[in-house]
């Protein structure tokens, strides 16, 4: 009976992390920067996963991310607080690509052997 009940406190304990993607990366020369309303990722070499929260309240926003690919790769990723995709970027080339988000947003960038940035802010700051 003492095992079912610490198996199945340790089980209720990890449901909050069920459906999370841990960081997991190498990176080389990396500056990263965040606050609850934009996210900057400037590095000369990363290779893996990284991510962000980001809590842009009730009224929906503009967003802006803004990618800067010098080599390599990257794709981004920005879901809703319900894991909905919000907009997907494969292989994102140096540009500005723009959507609209309310409430919490999840942002991943997938890289391989990228150079350059990933930055993600509202379009009015």
């Amino acid at each position: 009976m003492k095992k079912i009940l610490i198996f199945a406190l340790c089980l209720i304990m990890c449901l909050p992390f069920f459906g999370c993607e841990a960081d997991s990366y190498k990176a080389f020369l990396s500056i990263e920067s965040g606050t609850k309303e934009s996210w900057s990722q400037k590095h000369d070499f990363l290779e893996g996963t990284k991510g962000h929260t980001l809590n842009l309240g009730k009224e929906p926003q503009e967003m802006i991310i803004e990618v800067v690919t010098e080599e390599g790769s990257v794709d981004i990723v920005a879901k809703d607080k319900n894991g909905e995709i919000i907009t997907e970027i494969t292989d994102a080339e140096t540009g500005s690509y723009t959507f609209s988000a309310e409430g919490k947003v999840r942002f991943r960038i997938y890289c391989s052997e990228h150079k350059g940035s990933v930055s993600v802010h509202k379009a009015d700051s």
